[in-house]
């Protein structure tokens, strides 16, 4: 259990530290591309005003840089883009072209890549490896691009290198992860352990002094001594040789590996349930079983037995009189599902999560009363983990299912 326990620590310590490597590298990857996108924007913003200013009337030469704020000249990098324009009439026809003496890249093919563009509202965009400005004056319209290559090369290149540490990052985390887990784990385990541990020895220690207490009244009864008194000592004594039955009952199902073999379990569950028929009886209760033949797995009789006696005597006790209690077995996905299902009060999400801890009892009132201890739930779920499955309680219109998925033999 605690090995699983640990492994979910590590899986979770890793999904965050993927989840937030994930982010981060996002985060670095929009910011940087933000970055250059802006940049690259700014720059054809520049190169857009110059053009309105200077004009480029032979379609050779790029317009000069503006001055910025300050007074000095445009940066380097602005002065080694390179930049296409083209400016339109406002009648589709092209005006002038910047075609930067690109060779292999023709005006008319540049006229026909920024006439679409033309058609656009003022501002900014990308289209396929390009980022172009359009900007509309006196019925003029232009339109400047800029190769986009070099900058998507770049940003590939910066997020390939991004992955490839961080995956390399994270592997590398994966030691310290199992250890810290390990570390988280350990105590726990210990603890968990030294619980068991006492609850095994606290109930054989117990065996005998109650053995002799028993013993003792029944002495004092055949001496022929009867008062409350003598009563009280032989009921108290009752209710604790049944609480100490089932603590070793708890303690042998999560310490000790059961026999197993292979048997009927659809004519253990009738077995089972047959002798509950007399106590539904009285209390007005209708057993309803269905079961499906020949349904077989590997397991423990006398567990699978304790198993099903303790879910339907639960339902006894908590469903009203007068009541309909659903048993059923059957197979679904290579598993033996045993159900029982019982009337009775709404059970809130935080009880249900409660209901299999030792101990636990919904109703205090009779928390003193016919040998409740709250460890049947309990015992049942060592039951089932001792035999590789799954047990589970739902709570749906007043109508409480219990559920034990058992694997069974194909």
């Amino acid at each position: 259990m605690f090995r699983k326990t640990r492994n979910k620590i590590v899986a979770l310590i890793m999904c965050v530290l993927a989840v937030m490597f994930a982010a981060t590298l996002g985060l670095i990857y929009f910011s940087s591309y933000r970055e250059a996108y802006q940049k690259n924007t700014l720059m054809l913003e520049r190169y857009a005003e110059a053009f309105w200013q200077n004009g480029n009337p032979d379609g050779q030469e790029t317009p000069p840089p503006p001055e910025d704020e300050a007074g000095a000249p445009g940066d380097r990098i602005y002065s080694l883009s390179t930049f296409y324009a083209v400016e339109f009439s406002d009648v589709g026809d092209a005006l002038s072209v910047d075609n930067s003496d690109n060779t292999g890249f023709s005006d008319e093919a540049l006229i026909a890549l920024c006439q679409p563009l033309s058609q656009l509202a003022e501002g900014n965009g990308v289209s396929d490896n390009w980022i172009y400005r359009v900007e509309h004056q006196n019925g003029e319209t232009l339109v400047v691009l800029m190769d986009n290559i070099v900058m998507s090369d770049n940003m590939a290149t910066l997020f390939n290198n991004m992955l490839l540490y961080g995956v390399i990052a994270i592997v590398l985390l994966l030691v310290p992860a199992f250890w810290m887990a390990r570390a988280i784990v350990k105590p726990l385990e210990e603890n968990f352990q030294k619980q068991r541990q006492f609850i095994s020895d606290a109930g054989h220690e117990l065996k005998t002094p109650i053995a002799v207490i028993s013993a003792n009244a029944e002495m004092l009864e055949r001496g022929g001594v009867s008062n409350q008194w003598l009563e009280n000592i032989r009921y108290e004594n009752n209710h604790m040789g049944e609480l100490v039955k089932q603590l070793l009952q708890l303690a042998r199902a999560e310490n000790v590996a059961p026999a197993m073999a292979k048997l009927d379990f659809s004519r253990l569950v009738t077995g089972s349930v047959l002798p509950f028929e007399i106590v539904a009886f009285e209390k007005e209760q209708t057993l309803s079983l269905q079961v499906q033949e020949n349904v077989e797995l590997t397991g423990n009789t006398e567990q699978l037995g304790n198993l099903i006696s303790i879910l339907v005597e639960n339902a006894l006790e908590y469903a009203p009189e007068g009541s309909v209690i659903c048993i059923s077995l059957k197979t679904e996905q290579h598993a033996a599902v045993l159900s029982v299902s019982n009337e009775g009060e709404d059970i809130s999400e935080s009880e249900l999560e409660n209901l299999f801890d030792r101990f636990y009892r919904r109703d205090e009132a009779r928390s003193n009363t016919g040998g409740h201890y709250g460890l049947g739930l309990a015992i049942a779920k060592a039951i089932v983990t001792a035999h590789g499955g799954k047990i589970a309680v739902s709570c749906l219109k007043r109508q409480i299912t219990f559920e034990a998925r058992l694997p069974a033999n194909t």
